[in-house]
């Protein structure tokens, strides 16, 4: 096959940068687009849709169009109308802008589709169930017998909801699914420690599933398909991150402990400091936002660990211990974020289809948008602070109005759907 066009998923954590010449369409401007040469760009699919990263062109910072996280993605029916014809030269090709990957997809949604399809959601709700698994088992070896029971209630219970599955990867799913109920190893010993990498793997057999769902099942653009891809690998850093600070918050040695040497705190910050170094190589709009302050966080925790450790001074542990905790709700921030975009998009191919919904989904708008508010109100339960205390940009007063009125118009008879949309997309701006 010719090297040009062979294609690879992109990677958020690994990207191929190439060079190019185009033509930016700007927005709002009386010369309405710009032809650049040169222009450094990351490679999602090749020929049409890219990400900028940072330092892309010598005069991206006087273009908007070009700040570090934008998706560009190429409309050949815009060249040949500004041209007057086919377009066969780089320079000439025209490319739309987005303010972001979320935003991005849906620019590009225009696909003959019913998105009101059970599947994809099923995987999600399977692998959150997984994922719950993982942070049960981390307090087994503590717990007391209801605690345990807990944890397989929920592994038998997920395990018989998809009982009946006939997929390769969902078969396997499921076997990783039973396996993670099971508190003892192959030799009768009590042995939790395995469970999360049973879980985990499970999870990779559900990744592989949504992505051949996507591909033929749902007729998706090829460019949504990639965009939906990138998003998955952004939330999968989430949820690395979430459990790492999660696991960190709810481990015993973060307390006064014998098993707290100062060797032990020196690795710690070492660690925090890898995923620091990892969060701030993402340049993806609006990831990056959050990222680069918890990157921030993470290295100042992995700071004060060092103090603590080469001083002897305990009370510096305090302190890592609440950037730790920012770092975690500033996930679980995200992952409401995610939420909201999720519904902000059903509902955006609904109102550009004119379609009717049916009241169960309705609902469930409404439950998303009820646990999302409520979520983004109360305390962080882990933490027992407001998932934005301790931010310096807290934005959360911005967005819970604007949720309430998406809710109200949605729950309206009849649902006005118009309202739901621009509600919830300037509830999404902010974050």
């Amino acid at each position: 096959m010719d090297e040009r066009y062979r294609f690879s998923w992109p990677d958020p954590e690994y990207p191929n940068i190439v060079t190019r010449d185009l033509t930016i369409l700007r927005k709002g401007k009386k010369e309405t687009s710009v032809k650049l040469t040169g222009v450094k760009l990351r490679e999602l699919i090749p020929y049409c849709l890219y990400e900028v990263p940072e330092s892309s062109h010598e005069q991206a910072g006087a273009i908007p169009e070009l700040r570090p996280g934008r998706i560009l993605s190429r409309n050949l029916k815009i060249s040949e109308g500004v041209y007057g014809g086919s377009v066969e030269e780089e320079m000439d090709q025209c490319f739309i802008s987005y303010d972001g990957i979320y935003k991005a997809r849906r620019g590009l949604s225009h696909i003959e589709r019913r998105y009101i399809s059970t599947e994809i959601p099923g995987l999600r709700k399977w692998s959150a169930a997984l994922d719950s698994l993982t942070r049960f088992s981390w307090d087994l070896e503590k717990s007391n017998q209801e605690g345990r029971q807990i944890l397989t209630s929920v592994s038998a219970h997920t395990a018989i909801e998809h009982g009946s599955v006939i997929d390769s990867h969902k078969v396997a799913a499921r076997e990783r699914t039973v396996q993670a109920g099971t508190l003892e190893d192959s030799n009768g010993r009590f042995n939790p420690g395995r469970i999360p990498l049973i879980c985990f793997a499970g999870e990779r057999k559900l990744r592989k599933r949504t992505q051949i769902v996507r591909g033929i099942g749902r007729k998706m653009s090829f460019r949504e398909v990639v965009l939906e891809q990138m998003i998955d690998g952004l939330r999968d850093i989430c949820i690395s991150v979430s459990r790492s600070q999660e696991y960190r918050l709810r481990s015993g040695w973060l307390t006064q402990s014998l098993e707290r040497t100062p060797r032990k705190v020196k690795q710690e910050a070492d660690r925090l400091l890898q995923e620091a170094m990892r969060l701030r190589h993402i340049v993806t709009r609006p990831f990056a936002r959050s990222f680069n302050r918890c990157a921030v966080d993470l290295e100042d925790a992995a700071q004060f660990l060092q103090e603590a450790a080469n001083n002897r001074r305990s009370e510096l542990i305090s302190q890592a211990k609440e950037k730790i905790g920012q770092v975690y709700r500033a996930m679980k921030q995200l992952e409401c974020h995610w939420r909201l975009e999720e519904v902000l998009f059903e509902i955006s191919i609904l109102r550009d289809r004119k379609q009717t919904v049916s009241a169960l989904q309705q609902r469930l708008w409404h439950r998303a948008l009820e646990s999302v508010h409520h979520q983004l109100t109360a305390e962080e339960p882990l933490t027992g602070k407001h998932l934005e205390h301790g931010f310096k940009r807290p934005v959360l007063q911005r967005v819970r109005p604007h949720i309430q009125l998406a809710d109200k118009s949605l729950m309206q008879d009849p649902p006005d759907f118009r309202s739901v949309y621009k509600e919830l997309k300037t509830a999404c701006d902010p974050i």
